[in-house]
This record gives structure tokens, sequence and C-alpha cells, in this order.
């Protein structure tokens, strides 16, 4: 599950999530690496994983910064 859409699921802000990690991250960091400023460190992805129950894997916080695949129309 990409971590932007998690957030937005359970109504998470950037600062709250950045708040959730040890050690603690600004969500000025979490902003950068949606903006791809910066990437999120393994040690970190591995928090975020725990943090949403596995719903949200490293390999998913690799590609925070990449633009959502289009819907098809069904």
């Amino acid at each position: 599950m990409r971590l932007d859409a998690y957030m937005r699921e359970h109504k998470l802000t950037q600062g709250a999530l950045g708040a959730m990690l040890n050690p603690p991250v600004s969500q000025s960091q979490v902003s950068q690496w949606f903006r791809g400023r910066t990437s999120i460190t393994l040690d970190q992805a591995l928090q975020i994983q725990t943090i949403t129950n596995g719903l949200v894997t490293p390999a998913d916080c690799a590609r925070v910064n990449e633009p959502e695949p289009a819907q098809v129309a069904a």
C-alpha cells in the first residue's frame, strides 16, 4: 500500500507520522520524502512497516515520491 494512501485512510498527518518514529522526524522531513528531496532510511521504512501493521512495506517506502498510477475506468 502506498504510504500517502495509508495516511489518508487513517487520517494521519505528516507531523503525526514523523512523531511516531524513533528518533522522531519533523513534518518538514516527511514532506521532503514525498517531494523526493530526501529518502526514507531503511530503519525508518522498517518502523513504518511496523506502525502500519505491514500494510506499507519498505519497498512501498522506496517509491514514496513516485506518482500514483492512473486509475483505469471500468
